[in-house]
């Protein structure tokens, strides 16, 4: 799937959503159970009755106002727990909003396979990533895993993308979405590299680790609409969840599912409501009655930057501001409806920032 494959149509579901762009750019890359309680961040911002996947509108996008109040919930509930965080918040086509770090956050990460039976060689043990492209990588994987009609998060991804599914069955066959890990990286030619000026543009965006495994990821809805995600890193471990038989105490996650308070994904379309060959998917092991915090309560943003942390920049993604994304399906988003071989079919074409095609079909010699 190249540019040189221009004749090859980007055509998307909304209800699929950056799904069908994630798996198809396994192709591109560079590199090679049920939740056990109550939904964390019991939404405040419940779809409309009879959404039928088509919710999403030139309304439906993450404000500014929208982005600190994410990044506040989160810095409430690492302060609660003391443990510093680093935050990214994305658009749904993965336009970096803001990184948020926290004063004694673990600045790199230490890849790490397994806790119990860690690989030989590759990345193993490496801990000169940034942390803030994990979060930004969590962030990406939790808003272009999730749609209208299903939302997955990070612990979602762990579970399948590994070698078994599930993970640790052994003889089992591969995740469904096995690789998928590898997809939406820098080197690809279908994802966009920067926005433009500095500015939210047409993506999707690239993900500077592909998407990612490690919990703490999660989309965020307004409407019934997935508008992005957002994606903590405390832990300074950059892993995956081999073991989804029992329930993690993660810091992270905890974290996360405090920043999506309000914004969080509706309970009838989460990982957990779903299943995948008789297998029941994971969400999320921490839910909100598992925060330190009062999520209904937050503070201001502007009462926690520059006393518990700073917006950061991180070269070629964002440049230590706050940003409000884009609305899918519209233009400037990258994605939208396609208007001339398949009108009225809720098909969907990849755009510039000129509202040109980048791909259209075109006659063979």
């Amino acid at each position: 799937m190249g540019s040189r494959h221009g004749e090859k149509r980007a055509l998307m579901k909304r209800a699929g959503g950056i799904t069908i762009i994630a798996a198809g750019l396994v192709l591109a890359a560079c590199g090679g159970g049920d939740d056990g309680g109550t939904s964390p961040g019991a939404s405040t911002d419940t779809p409309p009755v009879g959404c039928n996947g088509s919710c999403a509108s030139a309304a439906t996008f993450l404000t500014t106002d929208d982005v600190q109040d994410v990044i506040a919930r989160a810095v409430a509930e690492a302060q609660a727990r003391n443990q510093p965080a680093t935050i990214a918040v994305v658009d749904r086509v993965g336009n970096v909003l803001a990184v948020f770090q926290m004063t004694g956050a673990p600045t790199t990460i230490t890849v790490q396979s397994s806790s119990t039976t860690p690989v030989s060689g590759g990345l193993e043990g490496v801990n000169i990533i940034p942390s803030t492209l994990a979060a930004i990588a969590k962030a990406v994987t939790g808003a272009y895993l999730s749609s209208e009609g299903n939302a997955f998060s990070t612990r979602t991804a762990s579970q399948i993308v590994q070698e078994h599914f599930n993970p640790l069955e052994r003889l089992a066959s591969s995740g469904p979405l096995s690789g998928v890990q590898f997809s939406s990286l820098p080197c690809s030619d279908l994802t966009n590299r920067f926005m433009t000026g500095g500015v939210p543009g047409a993506g999707p965006m690239r993900t500077p680790l592909g998407l990612s495994a490690d919990p703490g990821g999660f989309p965020l809805y307004k409407s019934g609409t997935v508008v992005g995600g957002v994606g903590v890193l405390a832990d300074g471990i950059y892993t995956l969840d081999q073991n989804i038989s029992d329930k993690d105490t993660d810091v992270d996650e905890a974290i996360a599912v405090a920043a999506t308070f309000g914004r969080a994904a509706p309970d009838d379309r989460r990982a957990n409501r779903l299943t995948v060959d008789g297998r029941s998917l994971r969400f999320s092991d921490m839910t909100e009655a598992d925060l330190v915090s009062q999520p209904r309560t937050p503070p201001t943003f502007a009462s926690v930057s520059g006393s518990a942390g700073a917006l950061v920049p991180v070269p070629g993604y964002n440049d230590g501001v706050v940003l409000a994304g884009t609305a899918f399906g519209q233009p400037a988003s990258g994605i939208r409806q396609d208007a001339q071989d398949y009108p009225g079919l809720d098909a969907f074409v990849l755009v510039d920032n000129t509202n040109a095609e980048r791909f259209r079909p075109r006659a063979g010699t």
